[in-house]
């Protein structure tokens, strides 16, 4: 086995009964150490000699610690095309009674990826900020929002039909590192076809988490496209209240973007929704203050008896560094 789960609780006890003093977390003597940590401690956690977290809040947590780009997950990953991170969904009914306004709506996303290649930071900022909730701002700024940052964001469209063997492989490497973290996908899942049936919607309510899959939807807030008749209101929500607006008896989201393992837990059996398609593709980046960079190379070397601090360690980030750790053979415990 290459993952361990180190019993915190019995060690705090131990500690306890020789010691006075509060429990830290044990690092591994060999292998890596993975400890989940909130966004704004990335590069503050004095015992992560490196941190896992995506683009634009990597960037973000560069500026403003002190710290540098010590390793690309995609690369270590190793496939071009990246990894299917985040998918797009729609309601069946949507599918079934407006295929049309949907073939529309993914034209205008694709043609999103390249609009962000040359709008303006303020553009894309103002786009996002006027969709989120009031009194919040998004993760990204003026600051840390340039061309770069948004190539590294791994945006771009690949349409169920074409992503299905992908996003299959992905899922089941995810369930082999920790089968709790995704659900069975059925064939329902995947819408492979729109029809031709124009049918306008009157509303429809359109959900992304904040970050780089809003960045997906960029270009549509920015022009409040509306669709014809169809009147469409996006909102840019917390990453982790998203699932909310899928569940329940009445789901608020007709079309919403989400981590592809919540989407296969919460969705998989494609009962409500369908996937149209994926529309972030790998935006993980490995930051160090002081360590050294991390390639393909060294891998094993730099990263031994390390501790990792990791964004969202059980989601999609945790999930895709453990798939890198076992490809690279390299044991790994979670602490904290």
């Amino acid at each position: 086995m290459k993952k361990f789960i180190l019993p915190v609780a019995a060690a705090c006890l131990s500690a306890a009964i020789f010691a006075l003093s509060g429990c830290a977390p044990q690092k591994s003597p060999s292998g890596v150490s993975l400890m989940g940590v909130q966004p704004a401690d990335v590069g503050l956690v004095s015992e992560c000699d490196y941190f896992v977290a995506a683009e634009p809040a990597a960037t973000t947590r560069v500026n403003a610690a002190g710290l540098h780009f010590a390793g690309d997950i995609q690369q270590l990953y190793g496939s071009e095309n990246g990894y299917p991170q985040a998918v797009v969904v729609a309601k069946n009914s949507l599918i079934v009674n407006n295929p049309h306004f949907l073939k529309s709506f993914l034209a205008e996303v694709e043609e999103n990826e390249e609009w962000l290649k040359t709008a303006s930071a303020e553009t894309v900022i103002s786009a996002v900020s006027s969709h989120l909730p009031e009194g919040t701002t998004p993760t990204f700024n003026a600051k840390n929002l340039t061309s770069e940052v948004i190539s590294r964001c791994g945006i771009h469209l690949v349409y169920a039909a074409d992503d299905r063997e992908r996003v299959e492989s992905f899922l089941k490497e995810m369930s082999d590192v920790d089968e709790q973290s995704v659900g069975k996908v059925k064939d329902e899942f995947f819408c492979e076809e729109l029809g031709d049936i124009v049918n306008p919607p009157a509303d429809i309510s359109v959900y992304a988490p904040d970050g780089a899959p809003a960045l997906a939807l960029a270009k549509l807030m920015h022009e409040e496209n509306t669709f014809g008749q169809t009147s469409v209101s996006y909102n840019v929500v917390p990453s982790s209240n998203i699932q909310a607006y899928v569940t329940g008896e009445d789901p608020a989201a007709d079309i919403c973007i989400l981590p592809l393992n919540a989407a296969s837990k919460l969705l998989g059996d494609g009962s409500t929704y369908q996937m149209l398609g994926t529309v972030t593709n790998g935006n993980l980046y490995i930051l160090s203050k002081d360590g050294a960079s991390v390639t393909t190379e060294n891998i094993r070397e730099e990263l031994n008896g390390k501790t990792i601090g990791v964004i969202q360690l059980n989601n999609v980030p945790g999930l895709t560094l453990k798939i890198i750790l076992e490809k690279y053979d390299i044991d790994y415990e979670v602490i904290g």
